[in-house]
């Protein structure tokens, strides 16, 4: 905190640091005094980082953060504000508006972002960043029913999880029905990713949105409700038509439509910017939990199955538990029974009461002290929480042999061991942390039926990759169960790949301690594995390496979900490195382009003869014609757009032909080059990679 302070001092003095990318904010721990190249830009332009400093995005245009206070001048360069606008004054979702209706004009790439609780690129943009954080009021509470047991909650999008749930109990004695463990993440990036909390009659976090508030392509507004009873739900074919009569600067559009509501649910940020969100809430509550060891009975070979003990299956399936366990994945001599081998397990049980902990102290609630009885203990110390404790572990390790893993791995559980129920507010009970220690983590949606072969293979590549390269994550496997919804992205859509109605799934999760090596090619490895057995779906917004035909395959409702993100980012305006890894950048290509890519021959191949331009019509004079495979969906010609890098102003024939999804200048056919792409072709070229 202190080396904070001086941060702060410093960036008042100095104008060309700022708390976004200076070292003393995004690295305060460890290299404020010696700043590197890659940790600050030195330009005075903002740099904004995910929470564990692992991805930078460097906007090329402009940087907003959008706040409550009236905005009476442009802060994006190359926008300018009508003298209306100046005169009155923009508040916060008007200049969240301009700045997208000045993308969208422009063609530029806009992203908003709130504490980068992420690795997924969920946040990289090329253009203009827009930063929520600044946007957390509670703007209304509304009673639902007459005995009090629903409450809608509008909130700005930019609010933490964290700082919501304890808001809305000091102030209205109200609370979620679930939640996640880990509290840092922004209200708008919990349902853009289909955060989850745990418990078989849960759904994720997602399901307990009732409204949301965006700005989508144009500037233009639209609030997406679910339909109450008695109101009628709107086909997506009226949406489609009275959103193309919709203006930059009319008042929102109301959408009452669950089509709509079931893809914006979990959109990712590539549908619009969310200004704000509606949660169903309900009275605040406290849970009684039981925290035990528990061994289970690791096989000998492949011959014997593995199985969770039937008091763990007897626990999660009680009503309105909130149930998880943790796994240690290196087996050890049974104590009772020296001829077994048992891995270390710890479950959470928890359910609803009226009890109160012996301490709902001030102290225990807000800084959740370790010295208090009653409060979370060693699990919530903040002390322990640190990337300095982490390090201290994975220090310890590569001293120790390789016969201490056990109680290396046994260390990550300690702090959840308690001899007595602990009884709590909700939060506190659900939460295991705000984002103190920047641990890197990989989970993955499974039906629950294939829970125990699953969480087999899990371990059994955890110990292969261990063995074979001495790397471990020296945490322990956590594993969580959710209820299936019907959103059309959600991990836990009720719809599996292969056609079968889910109701359950469990969720496994990975996690490695920060600066730990070699952790993408692990989570690369058991993602393929898990993918190809059980068709797995990881989670959003957690390390994943997932593709175009992963997802086609993964989600069956994708052409639902592709229909309102092709209606609310026209022209791609959201898209970034996540959409174009995913394969949602190639759902731009317009009707009459598909219409052009047809096949010629008999053997696969598609001729790309005469074709023009999708935006001026202006044919392609290409000398010769191109082919490719269809074995693999190739961008050729149709999906060039003839337009500068940053703008779309001037004519179309006068301008660089670039590739539509990354807008790198490509090279023309002969006989088309002008003095300025003669200039531009001595300069070497990009490999081009277009191929999805």
């Amino acid at each position: 905190m202190a080396m904070e302070a001086i941060g702060k001092g410093l960036m008042s003095m100095f104008g060309s640091c700022n708390m976004v990318d200076c070292c003393s904010g995004a690295r305060c721990c460890h290299q404020f005094m010696f700043p590197c190249i890659k940790g600050c830009s030195y330009t005075g332009r903002k740099v904004f980082y995910n929470y564990d400093g692992t991805e930078a995005v460097e906007p090329l245009v402009g940087y907003l953060k959008p706040s409550h206070s009236l905005l009476r001048k442009s802060v994006i360069r190359g926008m300018k504000l009508s003298d209306t606008e100046k005169k009155e004054g923009l508040n916060a979702v008007q200049q969240i508006a301009a700045v997208v209706h000045h993308a969208s004009n422009e063609n530029l790439r806009v992203r908003a972002v709130g504490t980068g609780s992420s690795w997924s690129k969920l946040t990289n943009v090329r253009d203009i960043l827009i930063d929520m954080t600044d946007l957390d009021r509670i703007l209304g509470v509304k009673q639902q029913t007459k005995e009090g047991s629903i409450y809608y909650v509008e909130v700005e999008g930019g609010k933490t999880l964290h700082d919501f749930v304890r808001e809305i109990d000091a102030k209205y004695d109200l609370s979620l029905p679930c939640m996640g463990n880990y509290a840092g993440q922004t209200l708008a990036g919990i349902i853009s990713t289909s955060t989850h909390g745990t418990g078989q009659d849960y759904p994720t976090m997602s399901n307990f949105v009732v409204a949301v508030h965006m700005v989508v392509s144009g500037g233009i507004h639209v609030k997406i409700q679910i339909p109450e009873d008695g109101e009628t739900d709107e086909c997506f074919d009226s949406v489609k038509q009275r959103f193309k009569s919709a203006k930059y600067g009319d008042p929102a559009l109301v959408i009452r439509s669950r089509d709509v509501f079931r893809a914006v649910a979990v959109g990712f940020g590539s549908l619009g910017v969310i200004y704000s969100v509606t949660l169903r809430c309900e009275p605040v509550y406290n849970i009684v939990e039981t925290r035990k060891s528990i061994d289970i009975v690791w096989p000998k070979d492949e011959s014997e199955a593995f199985k969770i003990p039937d008091e763990l299956r007897a626990l999660s399936a009680g009503k309105g538990k909130y149930f998880s366990f943790f796994v240690n994945p290196c087996p050890r001599k049974s104590k009772d029974n020296p001829g077994k081998m048992v891995l270390t397990g710890l479950y959470l049980s928890g359910e609803r009461t009226t009890d109160e902990g012996s301490c709902q102290c001030g102290m225990c609630m807000d800084l959740q002290c370790c010295a208090c009885t009653g409060c979370r203990g060693k699990s919530a110390c903040q002390l322990i929480q640190t990337d300095c404790s982490a390090s201290c572990i994975q220090i310890g390790a590569n001293i120790l042999p390789s016969s201490s893993l056990p109680c290396l791995y046994d260390c990550g559980m300690m702090p959840f061991r308690r001899k007595k129920p602990y009884i709590q507010k909700w939060y506190n009970v659900l939460t295991f942390t705000n984002g103190n220690i920047h641990i890197k983590t990989a989970e993955y949606c499974i039906p629950i039926e294939h829970l125990d072969n699953a969480l087999r293979d899990t371990i059994n590549i955890m110990q292969e990759y261990g063995q074979n390269y001495d790397i471990n994550s020296f945490l322990p496997v956590y594993v969580r169960m959710v209820k299936s919804d019907d959103l059309y992205l959600s991990p836990a859509n009720g719809e599996s790949p292969d056609g079968k109605r889910v109701d359950r799934y469990c969720y496994i999760e990975v996690p490695f301690l920060p600066g730990a090596y070699g952790i993408d090619e692990f989570h690369k490895k058991l993602e393929e594995f898990l993918y190809d057995k059980y068709k797995a779906r990881p989670h959003w917004a957690k390390n994943n390496f997932l593709t175009i035909n992963r997802v086609k395959n993964l989600y069956p409702n994708l052409d639902q979900w592709q229909q309102v993100y092709l209606l609310f980012n026209q022209a791609g305006i959201f898209d970034n490195e996540f959409t174009r890894k995913c394969g949602f950048d190639d759902f731009h290509v317009t009707k009459d382009t598909s219409d052009e890519l047809r096949r010629t021959e008999s053997d696969g191949e598609i001729s790309h003869h005469a074709q023009q331009c999708p935006h001026c019509n202006t044919p392609y004079k290409s000398s010769q014609s191109e082919t490719v495979n269809t074995d693999r969906v190739v961008l050729s010609q149709p999906q060039r757009q003839h337009k500068t890098l940053f703008s779309s102003t001037e004519q179309c024939s006068e301008e660089i032909v670039t590739d539509k999804i990354s807008n790198v200048p490509l090279p023309q056919a002969e006989g088309e080059r002008s003095a300025e792409t003669e200039v531009a072709s001595s300069q070497p070229s990009l490999e081009r990679q277009t191929t999805v």
